[in-house]
């Protein structure tokens, strides 16, 4: 076999089953969590620990609010995936994109024990529920959940349920989003943590 035909093989193998190298997304962040955060987790709430690829937050301290940490990362379109698991009495996880300090919150997943929601934000201050959907989340045991947004179009798939929503705030650049959500309350970690794993952004 000559050498040129011996190259064109793979090309060949992946026409014949529809398949090209160029339809694998771009991997634009990949978070294994296997050592401390990077100073791009730029503030937080609670108390977080990276641990054999795991990262676990809850509640602590005397501001009553669940945990939260923010990462930058400019993003207007993409993809973002990642599995997530509520321990103890946790109530939900959610995944939370900014714009500028000035813009604030401009759009919330929230993904809880009994229900899913979609929470935008036109403007600093206001909020929009633009989905909302029961849906039962185990506790103790990790879920997967996808994100894609396209324009004013953002779609998420949480174990293996679908569903889109619009508005013109979700095309705006998002520079920072954060992970947290409801831990259980203010006693720590005895009651109850949120964990992330398997974080990663593409480029759609």
């Amino acid at each position: 076999m000559k050498l040129s035909a011996f190259l064109l093989m793979p090309w060949l193998i992946l026409a014949s089953a529809g398949l090209s190298l160029a339809e694998e997304p771009q991997v634009l962040l990949k978070e294994d969590f296997q050592q401390p955060l990077s100073p791009q987790w730029f503030w937080g709430l609670g108390t977080w620990t990276t641990h054999q690829g795991v990262l676990r937050g809850f509640e602590s301290g005397p501001r009553r609010h669940g945990p939260v940490k923010m990462r930058r990362f400019p993003l207007t379109d993409g993809i973002v995936e990642c599995e997530f698991r509520l321990e103890g009495q946790a109530g939900f996880a959610g995944i939370i994109f900014n714009g500028s300090q000035e813009r604030g919150h401009i759009v919330h997943l929230v993904m809880a024990r009994e229900e899913l929601r979609v929470l935008a934000h036109p403007e600093k201050g206001k909020t929009e529920e633009l989905y909302k959907q029961a849906h039962t989340l185990k506790p103790e045991v990790w879920h997967e959940a996808r994100l894609v947004f396209k324009g004013s179009v953002f779609t998420a798939t949480v174990d293996g349920q679908t569903f889109s929503v619009s508005h013109p705030a979700l095309a705006e650049e998002k520079q920072a989003f954060g992970l947290g959500g409801d831990s259980g309350g203010p006693d720590g970690e005895k009651i109850g943590a949120l964990e992330f794993r398997n974080l990663t952004i593409l480029k759609n």
